[in-house]
């Protein structure tokens, strides 16, 4: 027996945002825009989203000081934001980073309470509604209740999710995602397939899961290099798109796993993209599972063009980090020997992510991998 719940509306494909104004009108009649500091501005998507939002009667305050990895504090600042602007509806604009921050500072705009409350284990009561406008091929925000934070005081990043952080309705604009740059193509590219992965052979998979887990795994590998090399290749930037909102699906049912365990230190101590994270840790990763799951391995082996053998996965793997320059590894992204300990430690309170994963991993494990994934494959 399992269970599946997704209450998203999603609009997928080119000129989506436009669907915006009539989807806003629906739940709210004065919007706190979500979004980062420049590029959606830079590319007139934030500026075409208010004229949308003026047409069908959506009065707009715009907050755009969403940074990447982002904290506490900027979620609290944009829930009395929205709390001062007497805001009824949150819009997210931009990749996850502005999207999970929209999730938040809607449930807190609504409870009146620290956002921390909620990671200390607190249950919301209420939330603003949420729509979502994705603009980067990554996290799938747009398809799923998790949000990622930063605690900008211990240097914690952790991710939470409830039902209530479900957003309205999603739009994926693949028009949006020309303007990503290679490395940020590569990066969050990257994380699409790990997302895709980790829920395959978390323990929380379901039949339902590993469908939508596959299927983004496929599209990575059929798209990501092309959309690399040239970003104006619209069939290449579609299929990633896709395959990370299919992945969005997958987590929200069959969740991350030690993998996202191990990378959320390290981004959120070095604040790097937590894509290029990923990549780093993912080789020595999918070697410590391999045991406890060979089967899907050889499943993931064949997806990345490789013989039908679990111990094939790991260089098909491989050649997908070279085909995008994502082959690096810790040391590169600033880690060293004497941060290791520090990051196991962190990497272990993330309990829920342990518990998902194939195989039990102690804090020596932890210590491991860290070390194993300094040096680049």
């Amino acid at each position: 027996m399992f269970r599946h719940f997704n209450p998203v509306e999603l609009y997928f494909g080119s000129g989506t945002l436009e669907k915006a104004g009539g989807l806003a009108a629906r739940y709210g009649s004065r919007a706190l825009v979500v979004t980062g500091r420049s590029s959606m501005k830079k590319i007139g998507a934030l500026d075409r989203l208010l004229e949308v939002l003026e047409e069908a009667g959506v009065a707009a305050e715009v907050f755009g000081q969403v940074e990447p990895n982002p904290s506490f504090a900027t979620v609290d600042r944009g829930a009395q934001r929205a709390r001062d602007g007497a805001c009824d509806l949150v819009i997210g604009l931009g990749g996850g980073s502005p999207m999970d921050a929209a999730k938040a500072i809607a449930m807190c705009a609504a409870t009146g309470r620290p956002v921390a409350d909620f990671f200390a284990g607190g249950e919301p009561e209420d939330a603003l509604p949420v729509l979502e406008i994705a603009s980067t091929s990554g996290t799938g925000s747009e398809a799923d209740r998790y949000l990622v934070l930063t605690n900008q005081e211990t240097r914690e990043k952790q991710g939470w999710g409830h039902r209530l952080t479900y957003p309205r309705a999603s739009m994926v604009d693949v028009d949006l995602m020309r303007a990503m740059p290679p490395r940020l193509t590569a990066a969050t590219g990257l994380d699409v397939f790990f997302h895709g992965l980790e829920a395959y052979v978390s323990t929380a998979a379901t039949p339902l899961t590993e469908l939508y887990a596959v299927e983004a795994m496929r599209l990575v590998v059929e798209n990501l290099e092309a959309a690399y090399e040239d970003g104006e290749n619209m069939e290449a930037r579609t299929g990633m798109a896709w395959a990370s909102t299919l992945a969005g699906m997958a987590i929200d049912g069959g969740r991350t796993t030690l993998l996202h365990g191990l990378e959320h230190p390290v981004s959120g101590h070095l604040d790097v993209p937590h894509g290029e994270g990923l990549a780093a840790l993912s080789l020595a990763y999918l070697e410590f599972i391999l045991p406890a799951c060979p089967e899907k391995c050889a499943r993931i082996a064949w997806l990345l063009g490789e013989e039908q053998a679990a111990e094939n996965s790991i260089e098909g793997l491989r050649r997908l980090l070279q085909s995008v320059d994502m082959d690096g590894g810790l040391a590169e992204l600033g880690v060293t020997e004497e941060m290791v300990d520090r990051l196991a430690r962190d990497a272990g309170e993330a309990r829920r992510l342990l518990e998902t994963n194939p195989r039990p991993a102690s804090l020596e494990d932890i210590r491991r991998l860290y070390r194993q994934s300094l040096e680049g494959g």
